[in-house]
């Protein structure tokens, strides 16, 4: 079984990345306990990706809002001049 591969410092996808990261996470903390059931890992790595998309989704709207916040300053020259003072 083999992976695609992507070039060193590349990557295929920033959700994919996130995903990962989350897995290999809660792979470490679910795994390892001895009280608990395990989980399926395909289902784990599903659960990791919707995770990921939720996370990427409000990231994307949060900024936008920064955006729209940004564009309503209205920087004058006389402003600029007056912090030279």
């Amino acid at each position: 079984m083999t992976s695609p591969v992507t070039p060193a410092g590349a990557s295929a996808s920033p959700v994919r990345d996130l995903a990962a990261q989350i897995y290999v996470e809660l792979v470490g903390r679910v795994m390892l306990t001895t009280e608990q059931t395990k989980p399926n890992p395909v289902d784990l790595a599903k659960f990791c990706y919707k995770l990921a998309e939720a996370f990427q989704s409000i990231e994307v709207d949060a900024q936008r809002d920064a955006v729209a916040k940004m564009a309503k300053y209205d920087v004058k020259v006389d402003d600029m001049a007056s912090w030279k003072k």
